[in-house]
Protein backbone atom coordinates (compact mmCIF):
# COMPACT_ATOMS: atom_id res chain seq x y z
CA UNK A 1 0.00 0.00 0.00
CA UNK A 2 1.50 3.60 -1.23
CA UNK A 3 1.45 6.48 1.46
CA UNK A 4 -1.01 7.95 -0.58
CA UNK A 5 -3.49 5.16 -0.25
CA UNK A 6 -3.35 5.30 3.78
CA UNK A 7 -5.20 7.62 6.18
CA UNK A 8 -3.25 8.72 9.93
CA UNK A 9 -5.18 6.97 12.53
CA UNK A 10 -5.18 10.26 14.50
CA UNK A 11 -6.15 13.41 12.92
CA UNK A 12 -2.85 15.77 12.99
CA UNK A 13 -0.64 13.69 13.68
CA UNK A 14 1.83 14.17 11.31
CA UNK A 15 1.33 17.92 12.35
CA UNK A 16 2.45 17.22 15.71
CA UNK A 17 5.01 14.93 14.60
CA UNK A 18 6.40 17.52 12.41
CA UNK A 19 6.50 20.75 15.08
CA UNK A 20 8.67 18.07 17.45
CA UNK A 21 11.38 17.94 14.79
CA UNK A 22 11.30 22.07 14.84
CA UNK A 23 10.94 22.37 18.34
CA UNK A 24 14.49 20.89 18.77
CA UNK A 25 15.47 24.24 17.44
CA UNK A 26 12.85 26.13 20.54
CA UNK A 27 15.12 29.06 21.24
CA UNK A 28 15.36 30.21 17.85
CA UNK A 29 11.88 29.18 16.99
CA UNK A 30 10.72 31.54 19.84
CA UNK A 31 12.80 34.50 18.96
CA UNK A 32 11.67 34.29 15.79
CA UNK A 33 8.00 33.90 17.25
CA UNK A 34 8.60 37.11 19.26
CA UNK A 35 10.66 39.16 16.66
CA UNK A 36 7.49 38.37 14.61
CA UNK A 37 4.81 39.45 17.11
CA UNK A 38 6.82 42.70 16.91
CA UNK A 39 6.65 43.75 13.18
CA UNK A 40 2.63 42.52 13.88
CA UNK A 41 2.28 45.66 16.29
CA UNK A 42 3.79 48.30 13.16
CA UNK A 43 1.01 48.33 11.39
CA UNK A 44 -1.64 49.55 13.97
CA UNK A 45 0.76 52.21 15.41
CA UNK A 46 1.15 53.25 11.67
CA UNK A 47 -2.37 53.85 11.07
CA UNK A 48 -2.35 56.03 14.81
CA UNK A 49 -0.29 58.04 13.08
CA UNK A 50 -1.76 58.66 10.17
CA UNK A 51 -5.34 59.30 12.35
CA UNK A 52 -3.17 62.04 13.74
CA UNK A 53 -2.11 63.27 10.15
CA UNK A 54 -5.41 63.82 8.77
CA UNK A 55 -6.66 65.15 11.57
CA UNK A 56 -3.87 67.87 11.79
CA UNK A 57 -4.03 68.85 8.24
CA UNK A 58 -7.62 70.60 9.24
CA UNK A 59 -5.95 72.36 11.84
CA UNK A 60 -3.07 74.84 11.94
CA UNK A 61 -0.53 73.73 9.76
CA UNK A 62 1.92 75.18 11.17
CA UNK A 63 2.44 73.91 14.67
CA UNK A 64 4.98 71.14 15.67
CA UNK A 65 3.22 68.60 14.97
CA UNK A 66 5.13 67.68 11.45
CA UNK A 67 8.46 67.81 13.27
CA UNK A 68 8.27 64.86 15.02
CA UNK A 69 5.96 62.53 12.69
CA UNK A 70 8.67 62.09 10.18
CA UNK A 71 10.68 60.63 13.01
CA UNK A 72 7.98 58.35 14.25
CA UNK A 73 7.57 56.89 11.22
CA UNK A 74 10.93 56.69 10.28
CA UNK A 75 11.80 55.00 13.79
CA UNK A 76 8.82 52.55 13.32
CA UNK A 77 10.12 51.12 10.04
CA UNK A 78 13.83 51.08 11.02
CA UNK A 79 12.43 48.47 13.87
CA UNK A 80 10.23 46.84 11.45
CA UNK A 81 12.62 46.62 8.84
CA UNK A 82 15.45 45.02 10.97
CA UNK A 83 12.80 43.25 12.65
CA UNK A 84 12.00 41.48 9.88
CA UNK A 85 15.09 41.02 8.69
CA UNK A 86 16.25 38.44 11.43
CA UNK A 87 12.75 36.74 11.28
CA UNK A 88 13.04 35.65 8.10
CA UNK A 89 16.69 34.85 8.23
CA UNK A 90 16.11 32.75 11.67
CA UNK A 91 13.03 30.93 10.29
CA UNK A 92 14.31 29.97 6.91
CA UNK A 93 17.56 28.79 8.51
CA UNK A 94 15.21 26.33 10.97
CA UNK A 95 13.63 25.28 8.18
CA UNK A 96 16.41 24.08 6.34
CA UNK A 97 18.43 22.62 9.50
CA UNK A 98 14.85 20.91 10.14
CA UNK A 99 14.28 19.75 6.29
CA UNK A 100 18.08 18.92 6.33
CA UNK A 101 17.90 16.37 9.03
CA UNK A 102 14.97 14.68 7.91
CA UNK A 103 16.01 13.99 4.36
CA UNK A 104 19.02 12.59 6.37
CA UNK A 105 16.50 10.15 8.33
CA UNK A 106 14.85 9.51 4.86
CA UNK A 107 18.04 8.37 3.23
CA UNK A 108 19.42 6.47 6.46
CA UNK A 109 16.25 4.70 6.49
CA UNK A 110 16.21 3.64 2.63
CA UNK A 111 19.94 2.31 3.02
CA UNK A 112 19.31 0.54 6.20
CA UNK A 113 15.97 -1.16 5.67
CA UNK A 114 15.62 -4.92 4.75
CA UNK A 115 15.24 -5.99 1.04
CA UNK A 116 11.33 -7.60 1.99
CA UNK A 117 10.40 -3.78 2.71
CA UNK A 118 12.56 -2.57 -0.20
CA UNK A 119 10.66 -4.49 -2.59
CA UNK A 120 7.15 -3.78 -1.35
CA UNK A 121 7.87 0.16 -2.86
CA UNK A 122 8.83 1.72 -5.84
CA UNK A 123 12.36 3.95 -6.03
CA UNK A 124 10.09 6.85 -7.49
CA UNK A 125 8.29 6.86 -3.98
CA UNK A 126 11.15 7.29 -2.03
CA UNK A 127 12.81 9.99 -4.79
CA UNK A 128 9.83 11.64 -4.29
CA UNK A 129 9.42 11.79 -0.89
CA UNK A 130 13.16 13.05 -0.56
CA UNK A 131 12.38 15.63 -3.16
CA UNK A 132 8.69 16.44 -3.67
CA UNK A 133 7.42 15.86 -0.03
CA UNK A 134 10.04 17.17 1.71
CA UNK A 135 10.04 20.30 -0.10
CA UNK A 136 6.25 20.71 0.04
CA UNK A 137 6.70 20.44 4.33
CA UNK A 138 9.62 23.06 3.99
CA UNK A 139 6.97 25.22 2.22
CA UNK A 140 4.23 24.56 4.36
CA UNK A 141 5.98 25.00 7.85
CA UNK A 142 7.82 28.27 6.88
CA UNK A 143 4.95 29.95 6.56
CA UNK A 144 3.50 28.79 9.63
CA UNK A 145 5.04 31.79 11.69
CA UNK A 146 2.10 33.62 9.77
CA UNK A 147 0.00 31.99 11.70
CA UNK A 148 1.43 33.27 14.75
CA UNK A 149 1.86 36.77 13.60
CA UNK A 150 -0.46 37.78 11.17
CA UNK A 151 -3.49 36.84 14.06
CA UNK A 152 -1.72 39.74 16.23
CA UNK A 153 -1.53 42.13 13.56
CA UNK A 154 -5.47 41.25 12.61
CA UNK A 155 -6.31 41.99 16.60
CA UNK A 156 -3.97 44.88 16.98
CA UNK A 157 -5.78 46.58 13.15
CA UNK A 158 -9.13 45.87 15.15
CA UNK A 159 -8.02 46.92 18.22
CA UNK A 160 -7.48 50.38 16.75
CA UNK A 161 -11.02 50.01 14.70
CA UNK A 162 -13.06 49.91 17.84
CA UNK A 163 -11.00 52.31 19.57
CA UNK A 164 -12.69 54.39 17.22
CA UNK A 165 -16.10 53.22 17.21
CA UNK A 166 -16.49 49.72 18.98
CA UNK A 167 -20.27 49.17 18.22
CA UNK A 168 -19.31 48.77 14.06
CA UNK A 169 -16.32 46.92 15.07
CA UNK A 170 -18.37 44.44 16.63
CA UNK A 171 -20.71 44.33 13.78
CA UNK A 172 -17.98 43.30 11.25
CA UNK A 173 -17.11 40.65 14.21
CA UNK A 174 -19.93 38.21 12.79
CA UNK A 175 -18.04 38.15 9.62
CA UNK A 176 -15.26 36.06 11.07
CA UNK A 177 -17.41 32.37 11.79
CA UNK A 178 -17.99 32.46 8.06
CA UNK A 179 -14.19 33.53 6.78
CA UNK A 180 -13.57 30.71 9.52
CA UNK A 181 -14.99 28.15 7.29
CA UNK A 182 -14.35 29.47 3.94
CA UNK A 183 -10.53 28.80 5.07
CA UNK A 184 -11.51 25.69 6.69
CA UNK A 185 -13.48 23.77 3.89
CA UNK A 186 -10.88 25.07 1.58
CA UNK A 187 -7.71 23.53 3.63
CA UNK A 188 -9.42 20.26 4.18
CA UNK A 189 -9.91 20.50 -0.11
CA UNK A 190 -6.17 21.32 -0.80
CA UNK A 191 -4.88 18.57 1.30
CA UNK A 192 -7.18 15.95 -0.19
CA UNK A 193 -5.47 17.30 -3.47
CA UNK A 194 -2.44 17.55 -2.33
CA UNK A 195 -2.24 13.93 -1.06
CA UNK A 196 -3.30 12.73 -4.62
CA UNK A 197 -1.03 14.89 -6.42
CA UNK A 198 1.88 13.63 -4.19
CA UNK A 199 0.86 10.41 -5.23
CA UNK A 200 0.26 10.92 -8.80
CA UNK A 201 4.21 12.37 -8.91
CA UNK A 202 5.45 9.86 -6.96
CA UNK A 203 4.34 7.78 -9.74
CA UNK A 204 5.52 9.67 -12.53
CA UNK A 205 8.66 9.66 -10.83
CA UNK A 206 8.68 6.11 -10.75
CA UNK A 207 8.41 5.86 -14.51
CA UNK A 208 11.08 8.12 -15.16
CA UNK A 209 13.26 6.54 -13.27
CA UNK A 210 12.29 2.97 -14.42
CA UNK A 211 12.69 4.09 -18.24
CA UNK A 212 16.11 5.63 -17.98
CA UNK A 213 17.12 1.99 -16.31
CA UNK A 214 15.27 -0.04 -19.04
CA UNK A 215 16.42 2.22 -21.81
CA UNK A 216 17.24 -0.37 -23.82
CA UNK A 217 14.73 -2.87 -23.36
CA UNK A 218 12.32 0.23 -24.44
CA UNK A 219 13.98 0.18 -27.72
CA UNK A 220 14.48 -3.73 -28.65
CA UNK A 221 10.64 -4.30 -27.84
CA UNK A 222 9.38 -0.69 -29.59
CA UNK A 223 7.92 0.21 -25.97
CA UNK A 224 8.02 4.09 -26.85
CA UNK A 225 4.31 4.92 -27.58
CA UNK A 226 3.39 2.25 -25.02
CA UNK A 227 5.32 4.01 -21.93
CA UNK A 228 4.80 7.75 -23.74
CA UNK A 229 0.98 6.99 -23.55
CA UNK A 230 1.13 5.76 -19.92
CA UNK A 231 3.08 8.75 -18.77
CA UNK A 232 0.61 10.88 -20.53
CA UNK A 233 -2.30 9.26 -18.73
CA UNK A 234 -0.51 9.89 -15.45
CA UNK A 235 0.49 13.60 -15.68
CA UNK A 236 -3.15 14.25 -17.58
CA UNK A 237 -4.23 12.86 -14.20
CA UNK A 238 -2.11 14.58 -11.97
CA UNK A 239 -2.59 18.07 -14.12
CA UNK A 240 -6.23 17.94 -13.71
CA UNK A 241 -5.72 17.57 -10.03
CA UNK A 242 -3.25 19.99 -9.95
CA UNK A 243 -5.72 22.75 -11.29
CA UNK A 244 -8.48 21.45 -9.15
CA UNK A 245 -6.25 22.63 -5.89
CA UNK A 246 -5.09 25.64 -7.69
CA UNK A 247 -8.93 26.85 -8.49
CA UNK A 248 -9.68 26.08 -4.41
CA UNK A 249 -6.64 28.07 -3.11
CA UNK A 250 -7.56 31.08 -5.63
CA UNK A 251 -10.77 31.50 -4.82
CA UNK A 252 -10.89 31.47 -1.51
CA UNK A 253 -8.90 35.13 -1.70
CA UNK A 254 -11.79 36.72 -3.74
CA UNK A 255 -13.95 35.66 -1.90
CA UNK A 256 -12.69 36.97 1.50
CA UNK A 257 -12.00 40.40 -0.43
CA UNK A 258 -15.53 40.61 -1.74
CA UNK A 259 -16.83 40.54 1.62
CA UNK A 260 -14.22 42.98 3.18
CA UNK A 261 -14.86 45.04 0.00
CA UNK A 262 -18.72 45.20 1.17
CA UNK A 263 -18.02 45.62 4.66
CA UNK A 264 -15.42 48.72 4.22
CA UNK A 265 -18.35 50.49 1.60
CA UNK A 266 -21.15 49.72 4.58
CA UNK A 267 -18.84 51.37 6.93
CA UNK A 268 -18.26 54.17 4.54
CA UNK A 269 -21.60 55.28 4.59
CA UNK A 270 -22.01 54.76 7.87
CA UNK A 271 -18.82 56.79 9.21
CA UNK A 272 -20.21 59.95 6.68
CA UNK A 273 -23.60 60.10 8.44
CA UNK A 274 -21.25 59.62 11.58
CA UNK A 275 -18.53 62.91 10.68
CA UNK A 276 -21.74 64.84 9.61
CA UNK A 277 -23.29 64.21 13.39
CA UNK A 278 -20.02 65.31 14.72
CA UNK A 279 -19.91 61.61 16.47
CA UNK A 280 -16.45 60.83 14.50
CA UNK A 281 -13.66 62.99 12.80
CA UNK A 282 -12.47 62.77 9.17
CA UNK A 283 -8.97 61.54 10.07
CA UNK A 284 -10.92 58.86 12.81
CA UNK A 285 -12.93 57.36 9.37
CA UNK A 286 -9.86 57.22 7.64
CA UNK A 287 -7.95 55.12 10.59
CA UNK A 288 -11.22 52.94 11.07
CA UNK A 289 -11.59 52.22 7.13
CA UNK A 290 -7.67 51.84 6.75
CA UNK A 291 -7.64 49.24 9.65
CA UNK A 292 -9.87 47.33 8.49
CA UNK A 293 -8.52 47.65 4.71
CA UNK A 294 -5.48 46.36 5.97
CA UNK A 295 -7.23 43.42 7.80
CA UNK A 296 -7.23 42.11 4.71
CA UNK A 297 -3.60 41.42 4.17
CA UNK A 298 -2.85 39.42 7.35
CA UNK A 299 -6.30 37.33 6.74
CA UNK A 300 -4.96 36.40 3.28
CA UNK A 301 -1.62 35.36 5.11
CA UNK A 302 -3.28 33.78 7.42
CA UNK A 303 -4.94 31.66 4.11
CA UNK A 304 -2.59 31.37 2.50
CA UNK A 305 -0.42 29.35 5.75
CA UNK A 306 -3.81 27.36 5.83
CA UNK A 307 -3.12 26.34 2.47
CA UNK A 308 0.00 25.30 2.68
CA UNK A 309 -0.11 24.11 6.24
CA UNK A 310 -2.57 21.44 4.78
CA UNK A 311 -0.54 20.71 1.68
CA UNK A 312 2.43 19.98 4.22
CA UNK A 313 0.24 17.66 5.85
CA UNK A 314 0.00 15.32 3.89
CA UNK A 315 3.17 15.50 2.43
CA UNK A 316 4.77 14.73 6.05
CA UNK A 317 1.98 12.48 6.23
CA UNK A 318 4.03 10.52 3.37
CA UNK A 319 7.24 11.30 4.71
CA UNK A 320 6.32 9.25 7.89
CA UNK A 321 5.07 6.95 6.72
CA UNK A 322 8.55 5.90 4.74
CA UNK A 323 10.26 6.50 8.22
CA UNK A 324 7.54 4.26 9.89
CA UNK A 325 8.04 1.27 7.80
CA UNK A 326 9.50 -1.51 10.82
CA UNK A 327 12.51 -2.69 10.54
CA UNK A 328 11.51 -6.45 10.05
CA UNK A 329 14.89 -7.63 10.18
CA UNK A 330 16.81 -5.86 12.44
CA UNK A 331 14.06 -6.24 15.15
CA UNK A 332 15.96 -8.91 16.53
CA UNK A 333 19.21 -7.59 16.30
CA UNK A 334 21.99 -9.52 18.81
CA UNK A 335 24.65 -7.71 20.99
CA UNK A 336 26.97 -10.85 20.48
CA UNK A 337 30.22 -9.65 18.79
CA UNK A 338 32.09 -11.87 16.20
CA UNK A 339 35.40 -11.19 14.68
CA UNK A 340 36.39 -14.36 12.72
CA UNK A 341 34.71 -17.33 11.35
CA UNK A 342 36.75 -20.43 12.05
CA UNK A 343 34.30 -23.34 11.81
CA UNK A 344 31.29 -23.91 10.20
CA UNK A 345 28.02 -22.39 9.05
CA UNK A 346 24.67 -24.64 9.58
CA UNK A 347 21.58 -24.06 8.20
CA UNK A 348 19.03 -26.37 10.89
CA UNK A 349 15.38 -26.81 9.33
CA UNK A 350 15.15 -23.41 8.18
CA UNK A 351 11.69 -22.27 6.18
CA UNK A 352 11.15 -18.98 4.48
CA UNK A 353 7.90 -17.11 3.23
CA UNK A 354 8.15 -14.27 0.63
CA UNK A 355 4.82 -12.14 0.08
CA UNK A 356 2.43 -15.50 1.03
CA UNK A 357 4.51 -17.87 -1.19
CA UNK A 358 6.70 -20.71 0.70
CA UNK A 359 10.10 -20.19 -0.21
CA UNK A 360 12.00 -22.10 1.40
CA UNK A 361 11.01 -25.25 3.13
CA UNK A 362 12.65 -27.17 5.68
CA UNK A 363 16.42 -26.54 4.75
CA UNK A 364 19.21 -28.38 6.33
CA UNK A 365 23.00 -28.54 5.49
CA UNK A 366 26.38 -27.44 6.42
CA UNK A 367 29.33 -25.69 5.63
CA UNK A 368 32.60 -26.51 7.00
CA UNK A 369 35.57 -23.40 6.95
CA UNK A 370 37.49 -23.91 3.77
CA UNK A 371 34.76 -25.43 1.66
CA UNK A 372 33.23 -24.75 -1.25
CA UNK A 373 29.27 -25.69 -1.61
CA UNK A 374 27.12 -25.49 -4.50
CA UNK A 375 23.39 -24.27 -5.19
CA UNK A 376 21.81 -25.60 -8.38
CA UNK A 377 18.85 -25.76 -9.49
CA UNK A 378 16.18 -24.68 -12.05
CA UNK A 379 15.28 -20.35 -11.88
CA UNK A 380 12.93 -19.93 -8.77
CA UNK A 381 13.90 -22.80 -7.05
CA UNK A 382 15.00 -21.04 -3.72
CA UNK A 383 18.89 -21.18 -4.30
CA UNK A 384 19.42 -16.88 -4.13
CA UNK A 385 16.97 -17.45 -1.47
CA UNK A 386 19.11 -19.77 0.83
CA UNK A 387 22.54 -17.96 0.84
CA UNK A 388 20.57 -14.47 1.11
CA UNK A 389 19.38 -15.28 4.41
CA UNK A 390 22.97 -15.57 5.63
CA UNK A 391 24.11 -11.83 5.54
CA UNK A 392 19.95 -11.40 6.45
CA UNK A 393 18.83 -9.58 3.07
CA UNK A 394 16.03 -11.34 4.42
CA UNK A 395 14.35 -12.94 7.88
CA UNK A 396 13.90 -16.58 8.05
CA UNK A 397 10.52 -17.62 10.14
CA UNK A 398 11.47 -20.75 10.96
CA UNK A 399 14.74 -22.77 11.77
CA UNK A 400 17.94 -21.02 12.76
CA UNK A 401 21.40 -20.49 10.76
CA UNK A 402 24.68 -20.07 12.87
CA UNK A 403 28.17 -19.25 12.52
CA UNK A 404 30.48 -21.15 15.00
CA UNK A 405 27.36 -22.07 16.59
CA UNK A 406 26.01 -18.63 17.45
CA UNK A 407 22.47 -18.15 15.61
CA UNK A 408 23.16 -15.30 12.97
CA UNK A 409 20.02 -13.30 14.52
CA UNK A 410 21.82 -12.81 17.89
CA UNK A 411 25.08 -11.50 15.79
CA UNK A 412 25.32 -7.78 15.60
CA UNK A 413 24.40 -6.90 12.03
CA UNK A 414 27.48 -4.88 11.70
CA UNK A 415 30.11 -7.75 12.75
CA UNK A 416 28.26 -10.36 11.06
CA UNK A 417 28.06 -8.77 7.09
CA UNK A 418 31.83 -7.49 7.95
CA UNK A 419 32.66 -11.11 7.20
CA UNK A 420 30.57 -11.79 3.75
CA UNK A 421 31.50 -11.08 0.72
CA UNK A 422 28.49 -11.03 -1.92
CA UNK A 423 29.48 -10.99 -5.85
CA UNK A 424 25.96 -11.26 -7.87
CA UNK A 425 25.47 -11.23 -11.90
CA UNK A 426 23.67 -7.99 -11.34
CA UNK A 427 26.84 -6.11 -10.39
CA UNK A 428 25.87 -2.70 -8.90
CA UNK A 429 29.02 -0.03 -9.61
CA UNK A 430 28.43 4.29 -8.72
CA UNK A 431 28.96 6.79 -10.50
CA UNK A 432 32.48 7.31 -9.95
CA UNK A 433 35.95 6.51 -10.44
CA UNK A 434 37.18 2.89 -11.23
CA UNK A 435 39.50 3.58 -7.55
CA UNK A 436 36.98 4.52 -5.44
CA UNK A 437 34.27 1.97 -6.78
CA UNK A 438 36.89 -0.38 -5.49
CA UNK A 439 37.35 1.46 -2.24
CA UNK A 440 33.61 0.82 -0.88
CA UNK A 441 35.14 -2.82 0.02
CA UNK A 442 36.62 -1.00 2.56
CA UNK A 443 37.30 2.99 2.87
CA UNK A 444 39.64 2.95 5.21
CA UNK A 445 42.43 1.32 2.98
CA UNK A 446 45.74 2.82 1.28
CA UNK A 447 46.11 2.91 -2.31
CA UNK A 448 48.21 0.09 -2.81
CA UNK A 449 45.42 -2.16 -0.99
CA UNK A 450 43.37 -0.83 -3.74
CA UNK A 451 45.84 -0.87 -6.47
CA UNK A 452 47.02 -4.82 -5.08
CA UNK A 453 43.47 -5.99 -5.19
CA UNK A 454 42.36 -4.41 -8.78
CA UNK A 455 45.55 -6.59 -9.96
CA UNK A 456 44.12 -9.55 -8.22
CA UNK A 457 40.90 -9.09 -10.37
CA UNK A 458 42.55 -8.43 -13.76
CA UNK A 459 41.43 -5.37 -13.66
CA UNK A 460 44.73 -3.61 -14.27
CA UNK A 461 44.48 -5.14 -18.15
CA UNK A 462 41.79 -2.56 -18.99
CA UNK A 463 42.64 -0.26 -16.32
CA UNK A 464 46.05 0.19 -18.65
CA UNK A 465 43.92 1.07 -21.81
CA UNK A 466 42.48 4.34 -20.26
CA UNK A 467 44.03 7.46 -20.24
CA UNK A 468 42.86 8.41 -16.17
CA UNK A 469 43.18 4.81 -15.20
CA UNK A 470 41.80 4.22 -11.48
CA UNK A 471 41.15 7.99 -11.72
CA UNK A 472 38.14 6.88 -14.93
CA UNK A 473 34.52 7.78 -14.19
CA UNK A 474 32.76 4.71 -15.42
CA UNK A 475 29.18 6.59 -15.48
CA UNK A 476 25.54 5.90 -13.98
CA UNK A 477 25.74 1.83 -13.13
CA UNK A 478 28.96 1.34 -14.80
CA UNK A 479 27.75 2.21 -17.87
CA UNK A 480 30.84 2.99 -20.01
CA UNK A 481 32.33 -0.49 -19.14
CA UNK A 482 31.75 -3.79 -20.14
CA UNK A 483 29.97 -6.66 -18.22
CA UNK A 484 33.01 -8.73 -17.75
CA UNK A 485 34.92 -5.30 -16.77
CA UNK A 486 32.40 -4.64 -14.06
CA UNK A 487 32.40 -8.10 -12.35
CA UNK A 488 36.19 -7.78 -11.98
CA UNK A 489 35.85 -4.32 -10.32
CA UNK A 490 32.89 -6.22 -8.05
CA UNK A 491 35.60 -8.98 -7.41
CA UNK A 492 38.57 -6.40 -6.87
CA UNK A 493 36.45 -4.93 -3.97
CA UNK A 494 35.69 -8.66 -2.75
CA UNK A 495 39.34 -8.75 -2.36
CA UNK A 496 40.05 -5.67 -1.02
CA UNK A 497 37.31 -6.60 1.86
CA UNK A 498 39.22 -9.91 2.08
CA UNK A 499 36.13 -11.63 4.17
CA UNK A 500 36.61 -15.08 4.93
CA UNK A 501 32.87 -15.89 3.31
CA UNK A 502 32.59 -15.06 -0.06
CA UNK A 503 28.69 -15.68 -1.71
CA UNK A 504 29.01 -16.11 -5.63
CA UNK A 505 25.07 -15.83 -7.15
CA UNK A 506 25.36 -16.53 -10.82
CA UNK A 507 29.00 -14.06 -10.36
CA UNK A 508 29.90 -15.67 -14.40
CA UNK A 509 26.33 -16.48 -15.91
CA UNK A 510 25.96 -13.24 -18.27
CA UNK A 511 29.78 -12.95 -19.49
CA UNK A 512 30.89 -14.15 -23.08
CA UNK A 513 32.87 -17.03 -23.53
CA UNK A 514 36.19 -14.99 -23.48
CA UNK A 515 35.03 -12.54 -20.19
CA UNK A 516 33.78 -15.90 -18.21
CA UNK A 517 37.27 -17.52 -18.67
CA UNK A 518 39.24 -13.85 -17.53
CA UNK A 519 36.54 -13.00 -15.07
CA UNK A 520 36.88 -17.19 -13.30
CA UNK A 521 40.03 -17.06 -13.10
CA UNK A 522 40.06 -13.88 -10.80
CA UNK A 523 37.40 -16.05 -8.92
CA UNK A 524 39.09 -19.03 -8.53
CA UNK A 525 42.11 -16.76 -7.04
CA UNK A 526 39.32 -15.06 -4.71
CA UNK A 527 38.07 -18.51 -3.62
CA UNK A 528 41.68 -19.70 -2.66
CA UNK A 529 41.40 -19.99 1.73
CA UNK A 530 37.87 -18.79 1.30
CA UNK A 531 34.85 -20.76 2.37
CA UNK A 532 32.70 -19.94 -0.39
CA UNK A 533 28.43 -20.69 -0.90
CA UNK A 534 28.41 -21.02 -4.86
CA UNK A 535 25.20 -20.11 -6.68
CA UNK A 536 25.14 -21.13 -10.54
CA UNK A 537 23.53 -22.71 -13.35
CA UNK A 538 26.72 -23.65 -15.76
CA UNK A 539 27.79 -27.26 -13.92
CA UNK A 540 31.15 -26.44 -15.76
CA UNK A 541 31.76 -23.86 -12.50
CA UNK A 542 30.21 -26.30 -9.89
CA UNK A 543 31.80 -29.60 -10.95
CA UNK A 544 35.25 -29.00 -8.72
CA UNK A 545 33.10 -27.93 -5.74
CA UNK A 546 33.29 -29.65 -2.16
CA UNK A 547 29.43 -30.29 -2.36
CA UNK A 548 26.45 -29.80 -4.60
CA UNK A 549 23.31 -29.05 -3.22
CA UNK A 550 20.05 -29.33 -5.90
CA UNK A 551 17.35 -27.52 -4.85
CA UNK A 552 13.42 -27.68 -6.08
CA UNK A 553 10.58 -25.67 -5.15
CA UNK A 554 12.09 -24.63 -2.59
CA UNK A 555 13.75 -27.97 -0.91
CA UNK A 556 17.36 -29.28 -1.09
CA UNK A 557 16.12 -32.47 -3.21
CA UNK A 558 19.75 -34.25 -3.70
CA UNK A 559 23.22 -33.32 -1.79
CA UNK A 560 27.01 -34.97 -2.57
CA UNK A 561 29.70 -34.47 -5.15
CA UNK A 562 29.61 -33.72 -8.95
CA UNK A 563 30.22 -37.84 -9.29
CA UNK A 564 28.06 -38.67 -6.39
CA UNK A 565 25.40 -37.00 -7.93
CA UNK A 566 25.69 -38.34 -11.23
CA UNK A 567 25.57 -41.81 -10.24
CA UNK A 568 22.25 -41.08 -8.54
CA UNK A 569 20.73 -40.45 -12.32
CA UNK A 570 18.05 -38.40 -9.79
CA UNK A 571 17.22 -34.49 -10.17
CA UNK A 572 21.30 -33.30 -10.96
CA UNK A 573 21.68 -35.89 -13.91
CA UNK A 574 18.56 -34.52 -15.11
CA UNK A 575 19.62 -31.09 -15.24
CA UNK A 576 22.92 -31.63 -16.33
CA UNK A 577 21.77 -33.92 -19.58
CA UNK A 578 19.44 -31.26 -20.04
CA UNK A 579 22.19 -28.44 -20.47
CA UNK A 580 24.84 -30.66 -22.49
CA UNK A 581 22.44 -31.90 -24.68
CA UNK A 582 21.76 -28.14 -25.62
CA UNK A 583 24.63 -27.63 -26.85
CA UNK A 584 25.17 -30.63 -28.87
Amino acid sequence: MTPSQTAPKHPHKALRRLFAEYWLHRSSLILAICLGFLIAAVQPLSVRVIEQIVDQLKSDIGNDFFRWVPAVLMGLFFVSGFAKYFHNTIRRSINERVLAHMREKLYAKFVSLPLTAVDKSRTGEWLSALQNDLNNVGQGVELIFDLFKEPVTLLGLMGVAAYYDWKLTLGAVFIIPIVAWVFARSGSLVKRYSARNMGQFSELLSLAQESLVGLRVIKVFHLEPVLTGKFDEIQNSYLRTVIKSIRVQELTTPIVEFIGAGLMSCFILYGAQRIQAGVLTPGELVAFVLAFGLAQMPLKKINDANMKLRSAEAAAERVFHFLDIPQDVEARQGSKRITRFTDRIVYQSVGMSYQGQNALKDISFEVDFGQCVAFVGKSGSGKTTAVSLLPRFYEFQQGTISIDGTDIRDLRLEDLRRLISYVTQDTFLFHDTIYENIRYGRPDATAKEIERAAEHAHCDEFIRTRPEGMQTRIGDRGVQLSGGERQRIAIARAFLKAAPILILDEATSSLDSHSESVVQGALDLLMQGRTTLLVAHRFSTVMGSDRILVFEKGVVKEAGTHSELLSKTGVYTGLYQQQYSSLI
